[in-house]
């Protein structure tokens, strides 16, 4: 038993090893149907293999348990990381990469908590793979659930061995040249010191530039792959929240007055009035508490901060025996009573007892909204307005790009909304009404809308502040197109020159300014004291003298610089290939009919 949870604790290294924290499921190759667990209830599909719901469910528990998720963050992990991994997987299949015993074995003996333990060494004290493999072997028989335990994970240490053989193979087909190398090195070593002036954007009025709706037009279509707008579908809404009238909070405060200083209520049993002593004036106050509060007495001394809330200073200096109240705390409406005071260590600390009604609802105020909601959606199947009958309830509307939004915002436990606007029998024009955690939620299915790029106004800000850089840059560029000085230009913008020392074209940053990667490559294209031309940088318009160049001394490109290359692009490409074989997988997502 401890040394497969040592197996299964230290799996995680080994996944992050190459790269790829992903869960045990997920690795072992039985995110799919033919993993053989559970009944054949697809929630998907990767190339044409079945995702196995019942498994698939059991990696969002994983999730939950190991990450604190929430079931919806818990799902989207579990799928994303899955169809990522199992996209790799069936690109090892189609490659033939295997593994077996011998590599097993390699992996297992790299484990120092398997290799140490004395009940897989030999008698001069070395691990002996027979050994663990004996005890595996009867592990079949006397612990049949540990010995299922174990399968799972040796499948995923195979398929961890699987894919360690292809980042090999790619690891040892990187190979970085000597000029490759070189280039790399100059490109960290070779400095430039210089003299700049930078014209931020802003300096020149918006005024003097024209910006014609044709031109957003055109550069939306030229652009498009940033600006198309996906598959989406939309739905307008009402929300009812079914909370306490102003009437239920009044109510309930009036009870808890009765509550405080005695009432008289009808004895069934003897069919008489009798008095019921208030809670200021009750001996039993524990008593009281358990019949008349919504809440139970946790009878805990409390510090002021302790006690927290609007009222902290009012209740901690109570005297003795003094009730104060009824007054709001969240949710709720207290009365207390200061039991007892007393100090604990350097501390002062309370007792105090409160009765706790909860300001829920009454049947008359739930009914009247349970009947708002009723009469909008009447309303809205009868094709008026969703408020017609109550202009004071707000129509708000939401575009669902993505069939697994977690919901409306702003408005808790509504994913069965997103549900419903995706399933293949909702229809543009239908209403459903939904009984939700905090009220009722009418919606509409406005529109179900294609691929399409927006129109000028939805982007008309965001890409007239890229044409106007462009357009001024043109304008500043005509304006001096007979001088490049960048003395006199800095005096007609009352601009300082600014100084950049030891610059390298592989962190092309300028203090003050920003990224600016065109400029510092410029730069390195100037002779010592000449200015560029004007140039058209991320944060401004710009004019470079080059002070100084240091040219890094040639050196023999050594096997480490080389190595430590290829190292970084074979990381690069490992983080690469996943994400490019999902790009290119037939994926059916199917989550949305069970989460």
């Amino acid at each position: 038993m401890a040394v497969l949870g040592q197996i299964r604790k230290r799996s995680i290294f080994l996944i992050i090893v190459i790269g790829m924290a992903l869960f045990a499921f997920v690795i072992s190759g039985v995110f799919t149907s033919n993993g053989g667990f559970g009944a054949n209830k697809p929630i998907g599909e990767i190339n044409g293999e079945e995702i196995d719901y019942e498994t698939f469910n059991m990696m969002v528990e994983q999730a939950q348990t190991v990450y604190g998720l929430n079931t919806l963050n818990a799902v989207n992990l579990a799928w994303n990381q899955g169809i990522k991994n199992q996209a790799l997987l069936q690109e090892l299949d189609k490659l033939g990469i295997d593994a077996g015993k011998d590599q097993l074995e390699q992996i297992i003996s790299g484990d120092q908590s398997i290799v140490l333990n004395p009940l897989f060494q030999n008698e001069i004290g070395l691990f002996d793979f027979t050994k663990f493999s004996n005890y595996i072997s009867q592990l079949k028989t006397s612990n049949p659930n540990m010995y299922n335990q174990w399968r799972l994970q040796e499948q995923n240490i195979i398929s961890l061995a699987k894919q360690k053989i292809y980042f090999d193979l790619i690891k040892s087909s990187v190979i970085y040249t000597d000029v490759e190398s070189n280039i790399q090195y100059h490109l960290e070593n070779d400095k430039v010191n210089i003299e700049y002036l930078r014209i931020p954007y802003d300096i020149i009025p918006d005024s003097i530039i024209q910006i014609k709706d044709s031109e957003i037009s055109s550069y939306i279509k030229n652009n498009r792959n940033d600006f198309e707008k996906g598959e989406y579908r939309k739905v307008e809404y009402v929300f009812i929240p079914d909370v306490a009238s102003s009437l239920d909070e009044a109510s309930i405060r009036s009870d808890l007055e009765q509550l405080r200083d005695g009432f008289s209520q009808l004895n069934p049993v003897s069919n008489s009035i009798e008095e019921i002593t208030g809670f200021k004036d009750v001996k039993d106050y524990s008593e009281f508490i358990e019949i008349y509060s919504d809440v139970s007495w946790d009878s805990i001394y409390s510090t002021k901060q302790e006690i927290g809330g609007d009222f902290s200073d009012i209740l901690f200096g109570l005297r003795e025996g003094e009730v104060f109240g009824p007054y709001r705390d969240g949710n709720t409406l207290k009365i207390s009573r200061m039991i007892d005071k007393k100090r604990d260590g350097n501390l002062n600390k309370v007792l105090i007892a409160d009765v706790v009604k909860d300001v829920v609802p009454s049947n008359e105020s739930s009914n009247n909204n349970y009947r708002k909601a009723s009469q909008a959606e009447f309303d809205a199947n009868n094709d008026l307005p969703l408020n017609n009958s109550d202009s004071s309830l707000f129509i708000d509307s939401f575009d669902s790009f993505d069939q697994f939004d977690s919901g409306l915002p702003g408005v808790t436990n509504s994913r069965q909304v997103i549900k419903w606007i995706y399933e293949d029998q909702t229809k543009v024009g239908n209403v459903k009404r939904f009984t939700l955690n905090e009220g009722y939620l009418v919606a509409k299915a406005l529109s179900f809308n294609k691929k399409s790029l927006p129109n000028v106004d939805e982007v008309r800000d965001e890409v007239s502040n890229t044409l106007l850089k462009d357009k001024k840059f043109e304008f500043f560029v005509k304006k001096y197109k007979s001088s490049n000085d960048i003395e006199l230009i800095s005096q007609d913008y009352d601009i300082v020159l600014e100084r950049a020392s030891a610059v390298t074209q592989n962190d092309p940053i300028l203090v003050g300014a920003g990224d600016e990667p065109y400029i510092i490559g410029s730069s390195f294209s100037l002779d010592e004291d000449e200015t560029s031309k004007i140039l058209k940088g991320n944060n401004g318009i710009y004019l470079v003298r080059l002070l100084s160049k240091e040219i890094a001394e040639d050196i023999s490109i050594g096997a480490a610089i080389s190595n430590s290359l290829s190292d970084r692009e074979v990381e690069r490409i490992s983080t690469l290939i996943p994400e490019v074989l999902e790009s290119k997988a037939e994926i059916v997502d199917n989550r949305s009919l069970y989460y």
